[in-house]
């Protein structure tokens, strides 16, 4: 995955590691097999940057959310696994106050990644109300007392 994250960063293309990944990057011993990531909504110029950089490990192009919220999520199974593109998420106003808040955080190889932030990732689980979050709702929960 550092080498699909490393082309997005390369590219410029505006995004924030969300779910299990993110909270295994914050630091919670975690298994996730899915990259999902969210990015702006209707941002045609990160669309042509994103598409650009990783189209190729792609079966279609990532495209905007349409009209009646078409496009919300956009599932694709690559080389490196599967990789959720995320137009909005639960708890988050918006992609672009998120991408405020978001953290730099070296990947294995030290490839930086744009993280979710720690308080943002929680707001977002909680707003979820699934029971699989909870061990990470608790997780975030900790840190931020921490």
């Amino acid at each position: 995955m550092e080498e699909f994250i490393a082309r997005l960063n390369q590219a410029g293309v505006r995004y924030a590691v969300i779910g299990g990944q993110a909270i295994r990057l914050h630091g919670m011993p975690r298994f996730s097999l899915d990259w999902d990531l969210l990015i702006p909504a209707r941002d045609a110029g990160n669309f042509e940057r994103l598409n650009a950089a990783v189209g190729e490990w792609l079966e279609e192009p990532v495209v905007p959310l349409g009209p009646r919220g078409e496009n919300f999520v956009q599932t694709f199974q690559t080389r490196f696994g599967v990789v959720q593109f995320h137009l909005a998420v639960p708890g988050i106003a918006s992609f672009d106050v998120a991408e405020a808040a978001a953290v730099d955080m070296p990947l294995e190889a030290g490839t930086s990644c744009r993280v979710l932030s720690a308080e943002d990732l929680l707001q977002s689980k909680l707003a979820a109300g699934r029971s699989q979050d909870q061990l990470d709702v608790e997780f975030l929960k900790e840190k931020r007392r921490k």
